[in-house]
């Protein structure tokens, strides 16, 4: 009687995690503010544009869903989407003010339970955006990427959760139409999000 006791705690103990993890499963939407911060700099050395103490706030969405993997592990697809842009560097010698907009990504995070209401992932995501340079006239580039970043989900109740995460976006070498020095912006965000999932 009493193994048979035993092993139905466990059994409970192991559905309840289940349920725990299936928490962050399915699927969600949420919007979210953001500190970001960026920077631009040619390939050739001769220009580095630094937006770090040049920071903007930014707003954005996201949609994600989640896979549970077991009793304690969630895989989550994600899209995220910037409504705002994100300043990278004034150059005060020559009036050139650079900023990265219409920023939005495609992510995969693996996550693990830490508590029964609380999830900690690791993200990968490839970034897609566009470069401003202005100096009397806009050039304009669309530029691609990577991402990784770490980020922590809270329970509030069944259906809400707050999230926090920091990301760090590199985008790829690129070249303004018409000009012949390449570049490469890169940029650092942290947000805090409100997540509904259905």
């Amino acid at each position: 009687m009493k193994k048979q006791c035993i092993g139905l705690l466990i059994v409970a103990a192991a559905c309840a995690a289940q349920a725990q993890s299936n928490d962050f499963a399915g699927f969600s939407l949420g919007a979210k503010l953001a500190m970001n911060a960026g920077s631009l700099s040619s390939n050739d050395g001769t220009t580095s544009v630094d937006g770090y103490g040049q920071q903007s706030v930014g707003a954005g969405g996201f949609a994600a869903y989640g896979l549970s993997l077991g009793s304690n592990s969630v895989l989550t697809l994600g899209f995220d989407y910037s409504f705002s842009d994100m300043k990278a560097g004034d150059n005060k010698s020559n009036g050139t003010t650079n900023k990265l907009q219409n920023l939005w990504s495609l992510s995969i995070a693996p996550g693990t339970l830490l508590n029964d209401k609380t999830m900690a992932y690791f993200k990968l995501g490839f970034e897609n955006g566009r470069a401003v340079i202005f100096n009397g006239s806009e050039l304009t580039k669309n530029i691609t990427g990577s991402s990784w970043g770490l980020g922590l989900k809270t329970l509030m109740d069944k259906n809400t959760y707050v999230q926090v995460e920091v990301k760090q976006t590199n985008f790829g070498s690129a070249q303004i139409d018409g000009t012949s020095t390449d570049f490469t912006a890169r940029g650092t965000a942290g947000s805090l999000g409100v997540g509904f999932s259905f």
